[in-house]
Order: C-alpha cells, then sequence, then structure tokens
C-alpha cells in the first residue's frame, strides 16, 4: 500500500510507501468498520474507492489564523504542471511573499540557479530544502504575522478570484485535503480514505495527537496553550461541515451527498 497523497513526495518512496506493520493494521481497520463503497474523480481522474465516513462526523476546527502548529514544515509534493505553470506566471508576487530568491542569494546561489531548481524538480532540488531547513516551513509557506503560516500558493490564487475547485486544481491535493488521509493499493485500483484518530494513528501518516485542528483534547493541554495561548475562535464542528467545501471541490459533489446522508441515518 502507498500513501496516496504523498506519490509526488520529493523524498519518494522513503515517505509514501506505507510500512508492513501500517498496512496490516489498515486493512484489519477498514474490514472491521462501517464504509462507503464508491467511484469518486480526483483531479480528472476516477478510482474505486472505501470511506470510513463515519471519521467525516469527527469535531473540526481549522481556525489557522490562530494557530502556531507549525503544518507546512516542508513542502510534501513536487509540483504538477498545472502548479509549477502558475507559479512561474507569478514569481513576482511570490517572491514579495515568501522572499525565497532572495534567500537564495543570502545563501550565495545565483537567482537562475533556483529558478532551475523549481523548473526542473525532477532533476536537482537541493536548493529548495535548503531553503526550507533555514526557514523552518515549507518553500510555499509564508508567515502573515508573527504567527500565522499560510500558503502562498493559496493566497496568490484568492488573490486573483480563482474558485474553490481551482484553487483545489492549482494546489497540491495533499495541502488541500489535509488532514484527510488516502491511502492506496500498490496499483491505485482501490483508495481508503479516513481520518487520523485514535482508532487509525497506528497507520495514518499523520500523528493525531499532535493535530489542534482535529484533536479538541489537545487544544486544551497545557502544552498547546503553551504555544496558543488564545486558543482557537469558534466552535468545533463536524469535519463534514467544516470541510463542505474542501470535500466538494476535492473528492466531488456525490462524495459529500453520500458522507452526509449516512451520517444523517445514525
Amino acid at each position: 500500500m502507498n500513501y496516496f497523497l504523498f506519490l509526488n513526495h520529493p523524498k519518494g518512496e522513503e515517505v509514501y510507501k506505507v510500512n508492513e506493520g501500517n498496512e496490516k493494521s489498515a486493512r484489519k481497520y477498514f474490514e472491521t468498520i462501517p464504509v462507503i463503497e464508491t467511484e469518486i474523480e480526483i483531479q480528472g481522474k476516477k478510482y474505486n474507492a472505501v470511506i470510513d465516513y463515519e471519521m467525516f462526523d469527527k469535531p473540526s476546527n481549522f481556525d489557522c489564523f490562530n494557530c502556531n502548529i507549525n503544518c507546512c514544515a516542508d513542502s510534501p509534493s513536487k509540483l504538477s504542471k498545472r502548479t509549477k505553470k502558475f507559479l512561474l506566471e507569478n514569481l513576482d508576487d511570490f517572491e514579495k511573499i515568501t522572499s525565497n530568491f532572495e534567500i537564495a542569494e543570502d545563501m550565495g546561489y545565483e537567482s537562475d540557479e533556483l529558478l532551475e531548481n523549481i523548473e526542473n524538480e525532477d532533476e536537482e532540488r537541493n536548493i529548495i530544502p535548503e531553503i526550507e531547513d533555514a526557514a523552518e516551513m515549507c518553500f510555499y509557506a509564508y508567515k502573515k504575522d508573527n504567527k500565522t503560516t499560510l500558503c502562498s500558493l493559496h493566497s496568490m490564487c484568492l488573490e486573483k478570484n480563482m474558485s474553490g475547485k481551482e484553487i483545489c486544481d492549482t494546489k497540491p491535493l495533499v495541502c488541500s485535503l489535509w488532514p484527510i488521509e488516502i491511502l492506496a493499493e500498490d496499483d491505485n485500483s482501490k483508495l481508503y480514505i479516513t481520518l487520523p484518530d485514535d482508532f487509525t494513528n497506528s497507520f495514518t501518516i499523520e500523528d493525531y495527537y499532535e493535530i489542534p485542528c482535529i484533536n479538541e483534547d489537545f487544544v486544551s493541554s497545557a502544552l498547546f496553550r503553551r504555544k496558543n495561548p488564545k486558543g482557537f475562535d469558534g466552535e468545533y464542528r463536524p469535519v463534514i461541515e467544516t470541510y463542505k467545501e474542501t470535500i466538494i471541490n476535492c473528492l466531488g459533489k456525490d462524495v459529500y451527498k453520500k458522507i452526509k446522508e449516512k451520517l444523517s441515518e445514525e
């Protein structure tokens, strides 16, 4: 099995391959829970999917503007052709937000060298991770203020008044759907969709116990309050509500309706 959303990770199989123990846990889990089996379309491709729909009833609060937890530690995906084209067409705006080219020059590189890294990620990508290490965040992330980390790609899309669907198709899918997780058979013949939780933490790539937006108990902990003394605004509501538009734009309206209907039955 593979972590489907990480198939294009710069570190390759080292990250996206599900280890034997995690795969065993995942298969056992999906054999014992109620699921929706359906066909879904992701970025123009159709897949057979098994959806752990009860997870979409989990309390969630995606208040990114009041969170100091750095979800964007490094870039989890090489850029698709569409995303790369969008970035290259908006390099001036990108530089104003991130200062990546200035940082590269401070490190002793020429701007053309960083540009070549961006254009030819599959061949050479040495400068990008150096900048990520120095900035302690994803190459495409930036600080809106002293506490809030945001995505430059997403921000540029919003500046151009792009629709939610256009943003989902432009921004790396793993970032748009986070913290939703998708495991896949090696040949992508079937996808398994869930969320990090007490019961899935044995096989999800993310650690549930460190994700405040879907772990209300963590938000009340002393550790979280030390980093986020103000806490989150608003109340925790089911993922199916807080992520409605994301689910529709990235997984399709039919998937949203099927999950919503199943949850309404219970």
